[in-house]
């Protein structure tokens, strides 16, 4: 079969547009890339793209015949589809370049929701409809019946019970946005991993915040590292992501947050512990930070930030933000008010839906199992192609969840983001967006910097097959 270059295909059931319309605009892309084609000349059997794309033979056969009706195609009895001279052209032409639209992204790390999560979720939104026209006072007890439902999830992750210290907003950005202008100062220094998520480093700096990233090593951020940077900026902040860090994929150990505590009880720091893909761990992390404080009765205060939107579905917005366990009722009330007058709170259909899948139990125990399962294996798969297909020089990260891992090659070199986009360039060219190492570092990071170059390699928006491809094909670019 001809499969090279690769090419995904995403459909929406849901959508008005056929499936077999869907099969044949997306066919017309990978048409213009070449992939599909056999000798350049046809397009690949009926059963082949059957099996390709997952669509049925009818589907197919009718994605075919409407590309013949638009003059992309010609069907020869007996022998199949073949490209006609418009569509040669077109690729001659190059109208689609590979450097705009890539065959295969792997840019967003995001998942799709399941077909049977989908399907709760038009249920959940349907029966909350009636949220809309009820009276002020009814909704706000809604919202209170909602933070004790997102207790009761966080506490499956090891988080305390503490419905009043929950603050829900429209996304985990704007729970972040809250902390850096509501809670931080201008005249603030937040220690940050030197690899963090570009959004709230940016946000930080629109705020005015003094910005240092710090060295990490294979188990998080480097406790001597911290040392060094505050004998010459003492950090009011700490912002790590201990569980799954985002975008190398290290699980901090106990041990190393339980250092973390003592050296931000020390330094008098407070702790923002960002819990980017909370829900999707292979193996169950150790205690939060949040949770380590609290037992420990330690000084320290912890905000701790979790999305939701990772396990339910991306376009469902939805961030929590637990305020520290110190905290007065008159200044929770405070802030409560103030992320309501802000606008940055959930709209009540989206909280509504999401109360009612969480509250379900096939939610936790099937549907989270299940994907749990699903990006455990295609890391696994991954993990044992490595050797084979990676160069010596390159390494990729182990990781015990999540969706994403860290591969990094080379030696530590000053000019390792020119490395990157040398790599990233090469994969896109053959039809893959990567995401390289630099983009998520600070913006105003020294020329003279050392470090590895490296890629993140998601695991969701691809299935097995195509992962090792690309894989492989990372790795030959790596040696070239």
């Amino acid at each position: 079969m001809a499969n090279r270059p690769f090419f995904a295909f995403h459909f929406h059931k849901q959508a008005h547009t056929p499936m077999y319309i869907q099969l044949a605009e997306q066919l017309q892309t990978a048409i213009l890339h070449g992939a599909f084609l056999v000798d350049g000349q046809q397009l690949i059997s009926l059963r082949d793209m059957k099996t390709v794309s997952g669509c049925s033979l009818e589907t197919v056969k009718k994605a075919y015949d409407h590309l013949a009706e638009e003059g992309w195609l010609e069907a020869v009895h007996g022998k199949g589809y073949y490209l006609t001279q418009r569509a040669k052209e077109a690729r001659l032409e190059s109208r689609l370049p590979l450097t705009d639209i890539p065959i295969a992204s792997l840019a967003d790390s995001s998942p799709r929701p399941g077909e049977e999560l989908v399907k709760r979720l038009r249920s959940a939104f349907y029966d909350s409809l009636t949220v809309l026209d009820e009276p002020s006072a009814q909704k706000k007890v809604r919202r209170a019946h909602a933070a004790k439902v997102f207790a009761d999830h966080l506490g499956r992750r090891g988080l305390p019970h503490s419905p009043e210290r929950i603050l829900s907003f429209n996304r985990s950005t704007s729970g972040f946005a809250f902390l850096a202008q509501r809670i931080m100062s201008p005249r603030d220094v937040v220690f940050v991993e030197e690899y963090s998520y570009p959004v709230f480093l940016r946000l930080l700096s629109q705020c005015g915040i003094t910005v240092r990233p710090i060295r990490m090593d294979e188990e998080g951020i480097s406790l001597e590292a911290l040392d060094a940077e505050q004998e010459h900026y003492p950090a009011n902040w700490l912002l790590i992501n201990p569980h799954y860090h985002f975008p190398t994929g290290i699980s901090y150990s106990r041990e190393r947050k339980e250092k973390l505590l003592e050296w931000a009880v020390q330094r008098n720091v407070r702790l923002v512990e960002n819990d980017h893909y909370g829900d999707l761990w292979f193996e169950k992390p150790s205690s939060s930070l949040y949770q380590m404080a609290l037992e420990t009765q330690s000084s320290v205060q912890v905000y701790y930030l979790h999305s939701l939107s990772k396990t339910l579905a991306r376009d469902l917005q939805l961030g929590v933000l637990m305020l520290p366990s110190d905290l007065g009722e008159s200044e929770l009330e405070r802030y409560r008010q103030i992320v309501s007058m802000t606008g940055a709170e959930p709209s009540l259909l989206v909280v509504e839906a999401a109360v009612r899948l969480l509250d379900d139990p096939w939610f936790s125990e099937v549907y989270l199992a299940d994907r749990r399962a699903l990006f455990q294996s295609r890391f696994q798969r991954l993990w044992k192609e490595k050797h084979h297909a990676l160069p010596a020089h390159a390494r990729m990260y182990p990781i015990l969840g999540g969706l994403n891992t860290w591969i990094e090659w080379g030696a530590p070199s000053a000019k390792a983001a020119e490395s990157e986009d040398r790599i990233v360039a090469m994969l896109l060219a053959e039809g893959l967006e990567l995401t390289p190492g630099h983009a998520f570092r600070v913006a105003d990071e020294p020329e003279d910097t050392l470090r590895r170059p490296a890629v993140r390699f998601p695991l969701a928006p691809m299935e097995e097959r195509e992962l090792k491809h690309w894989l492989y094909r990372l790795g030959a670019a790596l040696i070239r």
